[in-house]
């Protein structure tokens, strides 16, 4: 039998209806600081997609990001054919695709190898596809890897721009927006881990399907090593920014922790995101752990709490 408690106007009430449930957990999503709280299905990586999105739905989450890399939609492992039905499985969840990671694995937008840029359109162009036919509204890409850092800078930005240049018009055609993410910085020499980076790709290009997703851990760990603030970053994004990448981290590694297990503080970085007028989705995206069912029900205790104090 189902049951659920909720500590509620300092009474326990004890449910026994699912959908009963459900509706409270979602009042509390949408009622948080007027942001959906979602969660990346890579929490959930070692699970079947179908497996994933319905431990994400029963820790009571109604947005969701699905991970294409190496597994659930890469369009490498997950077959085309089978995208009807993950449609439908959504729609019978109640949970709404607000995104989707794309590959990153083997993709280097940034690349001097003529084979690997193309390999890499080829492949962000048939993740944008697996978007639009699962209805999903925002793809998330890197816009480079850290392997052409020795290149340098300048390398590193034209090469992006050409190629994100073909990817955008793809965008367009089918009605999906990309989101650029800022990346870790490696020594000050990575192109695309400031905001102003992802910014001037966006106006290169003129295309208004081209948008920032922010990632926290990634900002605080070029905090850590710079003066550069992970609030000034996130109001230079301001009106280009579309979703988020919610991790913690301690400064010294990407460790994509809940927030709160590491140093970053979330007063600041809420209060921010209402500066810049952020209006999509509190997206956590949270590294696997032992107990990733438990990981995610905290999570989303814990990302109301943030986001309404």
């Amino acid at each position: 039998m189902f049951r659920r408690k909720i500590l509620r106007g300092g009474f326990i009430l004890c449910f026994t209806n699912y959908d009963v449930w459900r509706s409270i957990v979602m009042e509390r999503s949408f009622q948080a600081g007027g942001w959906k709280i979602g969660f990346n299905t890579w929490s959930f990586a070692s699970l079947s997609l179908e497996s994933a999105l319905r431990h994400i739905r029963d820790a009571g989450f109604v947005e969701v990001e699905i991970n294409a890399d190496k597994t659930h939609l890469d369009p490498r492992i997950f077959p085309r054919s089978d995208l009807p039905s993950i449609r439908r499985l959504l729609n019978d969840l109640g949970l709404h695709p607000n995104s989707m990671h794309a590959p990153m694995s083997g993709v280097d937008l940034s690349a001097q190898s003529i084979d690997v840029k193309n390999r890499s359109i080829e492949l962000i162009m048939e993740t944008l596809e697996y978007c639009r036919a699962i209805d999903c509204p925002i793809l998330v890409v890197h816009p480079n890897n850290s392997s052409s850092i020795p290149l340098g800078r300048e390398a590193m930005k034209k090469n992006s721009i050409e190629n994100l240049k073909i990817i955008a018009e793809k965008a367009e055609d089918l009605g999906v927006k990309i989101a650029l993410e800022n990346m870790i910085n490696v020594e000050g020499k990575r192109f695309g881990s400031r905001v102003s980076d992802l910014k001037e790709i966006i106006r290169s290009i003129g295309s208004p399907y081209l948008g920032i997703c922010f990632d926290t851990g990634h900002a605080n760990l070029l905090a850590a090593s710079s003066n550069i603030s992970i609030r000034d970053e996130i109001i230079d994004a301001k009106e280009y920014l579309w979703t988020l990448h919610i991790h913690d981290n301690d400064g010294s590694d990407d460790q994509h922790l809940p927030p709160g297990d590491g140093n970053i503080d979330w007063n600041m970085v809420v209060k921010a995101l209402r500066e810049a007028d952020y209006k999509g989705v509190f997206m956590m995206e949270i590294r696997e752990g032992e107990d990733p069912d438990s990981t995610a029900k905290r999570c989303l205790k814990i990302a109301a709490k943030i986001i309404q104090a």
